[in-house]
């Protein structure tokens, strides 16, 4: 069709939204990897009437960024030249990939270093659409389309709906294992705006896309939808948080931004989580082991799967 694969990584999916995942992404890719991290519940059943998709079980969840990665190498081994990564609640629009496919022409015929491509999200439960950003000093820039243009270059984009060509990943790197959930799209794109590459917000792409839990609408100098989180992943966003700050090719502007960003995502928990004291206890472990620089998973989740929460 058009030399792309697709990368679903999964964790106890909700199997009508998968299946309509995938049913909006088989007619614009070749083939999906359905990359399975160790799910309580099984789904390969549901799957198998779709010729096109290829399920992958891990033994154990070894968290997003691994999932990525093992698809990765699969669409190597199999000679794809485009990768397109969705999360398994993300709902892609029709001719993304042709979208993303025409924007890569035209940027390639302009020579830019291009390292990906993302789409804008809505949130079907508030519709709020997204806005791409870039990073300044103490908040996040958001971007505004200029007159004639279809797509804007930005410093972020989120790891659902982007698209990369293959060999950009032989460049700049895998994604980093360690970090396990949060943070893992941030690092990749930090790294390798380092090394040169730029990532392309494509505006009239526009994906379904549930960020956090839930989320609050409130006012903070402008109107903001901050999303809501269960408390345990509070202790994956602090301490990722504090763990790319240690990195050199993280910059201070970003570094600035975010430290306010844990901040307010603290204060917004704390005032309307039901779980206040588990919001305080996993924001505080995630302050004292980025501190100490603890990565991975097992430091806190020791033990056997069963040990972690549902939604890891």
């Amino acid at each position: 069709m058009n030399n792309s694969c697709a990368v679903i990584v999964t964790y106890n999916p909700d199997i009508p939204t998968l299946k309509a995942c995938i049913n909006a992404t088989a007619t614009q890719v070749d083939k999906i990897y359905v990359v399975d991290n160790a799910s309580s519940i099984s789904f390969e059943d549901c799957l198998a009437g779709y010729a096109a998709v290829e399920t992958i079980c891990l033994a154990e969840n070894m968290g997003i960024a691994a999932g990525f990665n093992v698809g990765i190498r699969r669409a190597r081994e199999a000679g794809y030249r485009y990768l397109l990564f969705l999360d398994q609640d993300s709902i892609p629009p029709p001719n993304l990939v042709e979208k993303y496919l025409d924007t890569f022409e035209h940027l390639h015929s302009n020579a830019q270093p291009v390292a990906a491509l993302g789409p804008r999200y809505r949130d079907p439960r508030n519709g709020h659409t997204s806005n791409f950003v870039r990073f300044s000093w103490f908040r996040n820039r958001y971007i505004k389309l200029e007159s004639g243009n279809d797509h804007v270059k930005a410093d972020f984009l989120i790891s659902s709906g982007s698209f990369y060509p293959i060999e950009i990943f032989d460049k700049v790197g895998l994604f980093e294992e360690d970090l396990f959930i949060d943070h893992v799209d941030t690092e990749w794109f930090l790294r390798a705006k380092a090394l040169g590459y730029t990532c392309i917000g494509v505006w009239d792409a526009v994906m379904e896309h549930c960020l956090g839990e839930g989320s609050i609408r409130m006012w903070f100098l402008r109107w903001r939808d901050h999303p809501l989180h269960k408390p345990f992943r509070l202790y994956f966003i602090t301490r990722n948080s504090l763990l790319l700050y240690r990195k050199d090719h993280v910059p201070l502007k970003f570094i600035s931004a975010d430290i306010l960003r844990l901040m307010r995502l603290f204060v917004v928990h704390i005032c309307f989580s039901s779980e206040r004291k588990d919001v305080l206890r996993w924001s505080a472990l995630g302050v004292w082991h980025g501190i100490k620089g603890i990565s991975g998973c097992t430091a806190v989740f020791p033990g056997s799967e069963d040990a972690k929460p549902e939604s890891v």
